[in-house]
């Protein structure tokens, strides 16, 4: 009985993580909800999560 509940409980605690979003705030107080695929010195780059099959955006580290 515990071993179910134990595999269900990590079941759905995975499934949330893999629905996950970030949410980018710009210094013009925009809010993006985005996917961060790669954070490099200078830049962020990130994948709308309405659209993440969709092309890379980059901003800048020092507009956020």
């Amino acid at each position: 009985m515990n071993k179910i509940i134990l595999t269900t409980l990590l079941s759905v605690f995975t499934a949330y993580l893999g629905f996950s979003q970030d949410i980018i705030t710009k210094k013009s107080s925009e809010d993006i909800q985005a996917k961060v695929t790669e954070i490099t010195t200078t830049e962020i780059k990130y994948k709308k999560f309405d659209n993440q099959s969709g092309p890379n955006f980059i901003i800048l580290k020092s507009d956020v």
